[in-house]
């Protein structure tokens, strides 16, 4: 007996190890194949509550993971791409979409020859995925032998199921108020321990359809199931962005308010899945229409107080948006996800870059002392680490050849920005060991710094208007403005009208300014070609209004 309760568990562990894994690759392999479609998806067509919400189910149901659909919508708000308003209803709908691995289970993995289907599939997308290497065909591969691991693992849960009738007394689970509630964390437990809750769904269907547990006890472990999945939402989101939390607790909301209409009705929502399905209807297809039921409930519950909701949450976790150091756009829950992780990392090397420039024209003005603006120094070298650290874990995440230069650049634009700051602040230092007087040099000096602050608020690619060849002509005048300073000042120099040594300190100054617009001239030339790699909707975009800038 003891043997055979040990087989069980084996099998059982084997058989949810390989669905799990089999989820991974399929929801890997399709982000990666969908490419561009899944964020132009999300960009385009979030307009409206209706619009958000069906997304949020086709792009679910494609990618088959409601937490990848989540975290990508992250991305989008971090990104300034959509509003939280638009997220939620993102969000909304990707719970509806999880259903859809439910159904499969119910109607595919439950009346067909899983490993007849299995092992072709397993085939043809390993010979892809090694054959292609890298890129969408790669990862299509990789989705196929996701799909097929999936179906092999329902298999063999289906077998251990079969056999676990008679070894643990499952039929003697009652219905009474204390069994239910067991069931309920039972289902809590089972998706917080698996972290997946299509995969522990698949095994309450999986184990309906083998006639181990009753459809309502079923049903229990199924709402308890959806409240579990919120602690793989609120664990990824520890330590990430305002936004990505602000967007968890709209995933937690919908689960957990969702339980009040779905728990205490059980029976009702029983009674109408046999009236749609019919009494013939499999135990695996009545809790799989369940499921939708409940979802679809929770979704017209929360629907009408959405907006209260994200005017709630936007006045919430505010506290990390006040640390100037901390990255605005870029957080790990979207690592895996290529065009989003890009566009992320984008929008953070422009908000250095805006950054830096605000800091150099600080530095030019004289509108701050060398020790008021460390501060702010410190803080973008801060925000620059991160988003040096967070390249390298991208690297390390795997990425798509025709993304792989982006990365190296990406480094090179937040090595441009670091030289450029540290040259403002070396610039600062220079003037202020001397006195401005009013003579010639003195007047050229005022009209390049004049001539350098223009550039810098032109250099900005996110800037409406923005044009490289304008900026090209502005760095061109600076270069003339700069040979004619640097002639006056060496003739005063020669001549007596200034000493020596602030002659010298003075040529060093506008040394370091023209050694500075060069940094940023370069930047603003790999951000505008950054800027074919990301997308934005009329009226979307970043704003301008960050405190400091």
């Amino acid at each position: 007996m003891m043997d055979s309760v040990l087989v069980m568990i084996l099998y059982f562990s084997g058989g949810v190890a390989l669905f799990l894994l089999g989820m991974r690759l399929l929801t890997d392999g399709l982000k990666v194949a969908a490419g561009e479609s899944l964020r132009i998806l999300l960009s385009r067509f979030t307009s409206t509550p209706f619009r958000g919400i069906c997304s949020g189910v086709l792009i679910t149901a494609v990618v088959q993971s409601s937490s990848a659909v989540i975290f990508a919508t992250i991305g989008f708000v971090n990104a300034g791409l959509i509003t939280l308003l638009q997220a939620a209803y993102v969000i909304f709908g990707s719970n509806v979409g999880t259903t859809l691995t439910g159904w499969i289970v119910a109607t595919v993995g439950v009346g067909v020859n899983l490993p007849l289907l299995a092992m072709p599939m397993l085939a043809a997308g390993m010979v892809l995925w090694m054959v292609k290497g890298t890129g969408r065909g790669a990862a299509l591969g990789q989705a196929l032998v996701g799909f097929s691991l999936f179906f092999l693992g329902i298999d063999i849960l289906k077998t251990t199921f079969e056999d676990a009738g008679s070894l643990v007394p499952f039929d003697r689970i009652g219905s009474d108020f204390t069994s239910m509630l067991l069931l309920f964390l039972a289902g809590i437990l089972l998706t917080t321990v698996m972290q997946s809750s299509s995969a522990a769904i698949a095994v309450v269907i999986t184990a309906a359809a083998g006639g181990l547990i009753s459809v309502k006890a079923s049903a229990v472990l199924v709402v308890g199931a959806d409240i579990g999945t919120t602690s793989t939402a609120l664990l990824a989101v520890i330590g990430a962005t305002s936004n990505a939390k602000r967007a968890a607790v709209v995933h937690v909301l919908f689960n957990v308010l969702k339980v009040p209409v779905a728990l205490p009705f059980i029976s009702g929502y029983l009674v109408l899945a046999a009236f749609v399905t019919g009494p013939d209807a499999s135990p695996a297809v009545t809790i799989a229409l369940f499921h939708t039921f409940i979802k679809i409930a929770g979704l017209l519950v929360l629907v009408p107080f959405t907006g209260m909701i994200v005017r709630a949450l936007e006045k919430r976790f505010t506290r990390y948006d006040l640390q100037p150091g901390r990255p605005k756009y870029i957080d790990d829950t979207i690592i895996n996800t290529p065009s989003l992780a890009v566009s992320a990392l984008i929008f953070e090397l422009k908000r250095i870059g805006r950054k830096s420039r605000s800091i150099s024209k600080k530095a030019i003005r004289r509108t701050s002392t060398a020790q008021m603006l460390q501060k702010d120094l410190d803080a973008v070298e801060s925000l620059s680490i991160q988003t040096g650290e967070y390249i390298q874990k991208v690297q390390r995440g795997g990425f798509p050849e025709e993304l792989e230069h982006v990365l190296p650049q990406a480094l090179r634009v937040l090595q441009y920005f670091s030289e450029a700051r540290e040259l403002a602040s070396e610039a600062l230092q220079g003037k202020e060991r001397f006195t401005a007087k009013d003579d010639e040099v003195y007047a050229g000096v005022k009209v390049l710094q004049d001539l350098v602050v223009a550039f810098l608020k032109n250099a900005d690619s996110e800037k409406e208007g923005f044009s490289l060849s304008e900026l090209r002509s502005l760095r061109e005048q600076l270069e003339s403005s700069y040979e004619t300073v640097k002639s006056s000042l060496l003739k005063a120099g020669s001549t007596g009208k200034i000493p020596i040594r602030e002659m010298v300190g003075l040529h060093d100054v506008i040394r370091n300014y023209r050694r500075m617009w060069d940094q940023y001239m370069k930047a603003a030339v790999y951000l505008d070609e950054f800027n074919n790699l990301i997308e934005h909707e009329p009226g979307t975009g970043v704003p301008f209004d960050e405190p400091g800038l």
